[in-house]
């Protein structure tokens, strides 16, 4: 698909949600995002990039309340969400792994933007070194 809205090099494939259970910029959508951008971490980009990298490298965190009422991590599992990206093979009835395709294997590269939530809504996301 082309995409002059952005870069040289974010064209191509596509990633569309056809059931987004929220708005974005006021409509039930989220995407055209460009799969380059979502495998580098090119989270600025329309529409929904954020949204779509969170989707395949989120990290869960499980957390306990104390007594004052904060909240504190106790474990945290980063390799949950994301781990398979699976679309049908052409012509045939079975799945086709297209993870490498996302992201970059655990570990390697690139898996290093964090998106920081309130519930329902990203407010700040940094890269990391």
């Amino acid at each position: 698909m082309t995409r002059p809205d952005l870069p040289t090099g974010f064209g191509g494939w596509q990633i569309v949600d056809a059931t987004p259970q929220e708005t974005s910029d006021g409509m039930y959508r989220c995407g055209p995002a460009s799969v380059h951008a979502i495998k580098h971490g090119q989270i600025c980009f329309p529409f929904d990039a954020a949204f779509v990298f969170a989707e395949v490298n989120s990290d869960v965190v499980f957390y306990t309340r104390s007594k004052d009422g904060s909240l504190e991590p106790v474990k945290v599992n980063r390799t949950h969400v994301g781990r398979m990206v699976l679309t049908k093979t052409p012509g045939d009835v079975t799945r086709r792994d297209i993870s490498d395709q996302y992201k970059f294997p655990e570990g390697q590269k690139l898996n290093n933007v964090f998106l920081f939530f309130k519930p329902g809504r990203i407010f700040f996301s940094i890269a990391r070194q």
